[in-house]
C-alpha cells in the first residue's frame, strides 16, 4: 500500500471514532444568523439599486413629456377708468336764447376749464335772482323737458345720459342744457340772473345771454313764468 493510501485510511478511521452532533453550537448559530442578515441587507440594497436603474432607464426610453406653457404678463389688462363728476369749480356756464313766437328758446353751454375730465349726469336745478340779488321764489314754474337731441329726433349721443367733458389739454367737449322760457311778467320786466346747479357740487352763474337778453313778453298776467329745463347732454352740432 502506498503512503498516500495509508494516510487516507487513517483519517477515515479517525472520522468514524468522532461522535455525531445533532445540534448546532450557539456560537456557530449566532455567526450563521449574522451572515444571513448581512446577506439579506446586501441583497435588498442590490434590488433597490436595480429598481432605480430600471426606472431611470424607462424614463430615458419614454418620450419626453411636453411642458404646458402658461402665458405670463408683467401687467394686467387695463381697467377702463371712469371720470369723476364735475365740480362747480371746473365749469363755466354761458347762456344763449333767441326769440320764438312770444317765448325764448336756446340753452346753457357748460365748459370744463380744468385739466381733468369730468362727467355730468341728470338734470340741473335752475335758480333765478332778481335785481336785488335775492332768489325769485314765486311766480316761476320749472318744467322738465326732453333733451335737444330728442326734440330734433337725432341719434342718441354716445354714452348718454352720462356726458363727459374733457379737460383743457385735449379737445374740449361742451355740455348743454336745453332751455325754453315763456311769459315773463315779474320784476317789472327786468331780466333775472340765472344760476345753474351742478348735482352734488354747488352752482355756477350763467353769463352772456341770459341776463343781457330781453326776457319773453308777458302773455298771461297773473300766470307764472314757465321755464322748460332739459337734462345734461353734449352740445348739439350746428
Amino acid at each position: 500500500m502506498s503512503e498516500d493510501a495509508k494516510i487516507r485510511e487513517l483519517l477515515k478511521d479517525l472520522a468514524d471514532d468522532v461522535p455525531a452532533h445533532h445540534s448546532v453550537p450557539a456560537s456557530v448559530n449566532r455567526r450563521v444568523k449574522t451572515r444571513i442578515a448581512m446577506n439579506s441587507v446586501a441583497l435588498g440594497a442590490m434590488i433597490v439599486a436595480l429598481g432605480v436603474g430600471a426606472f431611470a432607464g424607462v424614463r430615458a426610453l419614454a418620450p419626453e413629456a411636453k411642458a404646458t406653457k402658461v402665458p405670463f404678463s408683467s401687467s394686467t389688462s387695463p381697467t377702463p377708468t371712469t371720470s369723476a363728476p364735475c365740480t362747480s369749480a371746473q365749469l363755466r356756464a354761458v347762456g344763449s336764447l333767441s326769440g320764438a313766437a312770444g317765448s325764448r328758446v336756446g340753452g346753457i353751454q357748460l365748459m370744463n376749464y380744468s385739466d381733468t375730465a369730468c362727467t355730468l349726469t341728470g338734470r340741473p336745478v335752475i335758480t333765478l335772482f332778481g335785481a336785488s340779488g335775492k332768489p325769485i321764489t314765486s311766480g316761476v314754474t320749472f318744467v322738465s323737458s326732453p333733451a335737444q337731441w330728442q326734440v330734433n329726433a337725432s341719434p342718441k349721443p354716445s354714452g348718454w345720459p352720462v356726458v363727459t367733458l374733457q379737460g383743457m389739454n385735449v379737445p374740449r367737449q361742451s355740455g348743454f342744457v336745453r332751455i325754453g322760457w315763456s311769459n315773463w311778467c315779474a320784476q317789472g320786466g327786468a331780466a333775472p340772473l340765472w344760476r345753474i346747479g351742478i348735482p352734488g357740487s354747488g352752482t355756477v352763474d350763467v353769463i352772456n345771454g341770459m341776463d343781457q337778453l330781453n326776457p319773453p313778453p308777458c302773455n298771461g298776467p297773473g300766470l307764472p313764468s314757465t321755464i322748460n329745463v332739459g337734462p345734461f347732454e353734449p352740445r348739439p352740432t350746428q
